[in-house]
């Protein structure tokens, strides 16, 4: 009987390291770990993001943390996202590559990217002009904005098109846009300059979106659309979203006035609060992770066949810390957003062709892509 017992304890222990899939990602600080970056100087290691959640849950291995240098700073082995990333420095950094090498050596299943926000970082005006600021005051001209543009377009696809080719399995994430967030309406406080730089953004992920579904054959989660739902157009933000019956504070900063934060004054942030960002006003706090989360793991259900037991709403409030998960009360996700669920932000692809053939494909794609603007 006891040998039967410990048979059957070892079977489970089996089963269980084979429904957590080894998970790498590639990208800037919306998969960077929070441990490992610092805003304004202080550590946001009292919030996860949507990577970290699912680790800290148990639902993907993400490999050992460690010191690992070079560009890569520290984290999780599989984890090559680095804040402050563009689709420009993924390329350059070689995040892809070598991800796409762990696949065949430390046998990586599975694959998160998350990039193109920092292309428009909304530096403060007295960085300098940048992107974001030349758009905002209607300085760039059309072909900057193009340049910009494709730029990101080929980036974005030429990396998955790696990734894919690498056999591992991939969901791009059409990333958020910087306007929803307390630090980018600090300094640009006018809502239809706002737009203005929304609709670049809008313009060329509405195109890398059609080459990562139709030409490299990948899905796409689609955070860009899920955020503009939860906090709205400019002009016309939300201040709240529903979640779990609890009233989200879409502005909020950590449980801290952000007045004192970007005024030097003393603070403690913490992720026990219905806030959405942590202190700097950039990054999202926990239950937005939790939302991202289950994006993703949605995307691998329906495209790949995973199982994944996504977060229930009263989780995802947990998340945050005990008192807002003692607050949950209902499940309003879906009736927040008029009856939308997960799974709409989903991109499927629409052709999957080759491995081997994915970067040629993607490369003919973007040819195309770009002669069409042109035009």
């Amino acid at each position: 009987m006891r040998h039967t017992v410990c048979v059957l304890l070892c079977l489970l222990s089996a089963s269980a390291a084979i429904a957590q899939p080894r998970m790498g990602a590639v990208g800037d600080s919306l998969l960077d770990e929070h441990f490992d970056q610092d805003g304004f100087g202080l550590s946001l290691d009292y919030s996860k993001n949507g990577f970290e959640l699912m680790v800290e849950a148990g639902k993907i291995d993400a490999g050992p943390t460690g010191m690992w240098g070079g560009t890569r700073g520290s984290g999780y082995e599989y984890n090559w996202a680095l804040a402050g990333s563009t689709t420009g420095s993924l390329i350059g950094d070689g995040q892809h590559t070598s991800l796409a090498n762990q696949v065949s050596t430390a046998g990586i299943s599975h694959a998160v990217m998350i990039i193109g926000s920092n292309d428009t970082f909304p530096f403060p005006p007295s960085a300098g002009i940048s992107n974001y600021s030349a758009i905002y005051d209607g300085i760039a001209t059309q072909q900057q904005i193009d340049l910009i543009a494709s730029s990101a377009v080929a980036s974005v696809v030429g990396a998955a098109a790696e990734l894919k080719n690498s056999g591992v399995n991939l969901i791009v994430a059409a990333p958020p846009e910087y306007g929803i967030a307390p630090f980018t309406k600090n300094f640009y406080p006018d809502p239809v300059k706002r737009e203005r730089v929304d609709d670049v953004m809008e313009s060329w992920i509405s195109e890398a979106v059609i080459q990562l579904t139709e030409v490299v054959g990948v899905p796409v989660a689609d955070l860009y659309t899920l955020t503009k739902d939860i906090w709205g157009d400019h002009g016309s933000e939300n201040a709240t979203f529903e979640l779990g019956g609890v009233q989200l504070n879409l502005n909020g900063t950590g449980g801290v006035d952000y007045n004192d934060v970007l005024l030097g004054n003393p603070f403690t942030p913490t992720s026990d609060t219905v806030d959405a960002f942590v202190h700097d006003g950039i990054h999202p706090n926990n239950v937005i992770g939790g939302m991202i989360a289950n994006v993703f793991m949605t995307g691998f259900n329906e495209i790949y066949g995973e199982s994944f037991d996504l977060f229930s709403e009263e989780e995802i409030l947990a998340l945050a810390g005990p008192n807002v998960g003692a607050m949950y009360d209902s499940d309003t996700f879906s009736a927040s957003l008029g009856g939308k669920t997960y799974s709409s932000y989903i991109i499927a692809p629409t052709a999957i062709p080759e491995p081997n053939m994915a970067l040629a494909m993607a490369a003919f794609g973007l040819v195309t892509a770009i002669r069409r603007r042109r035009r």
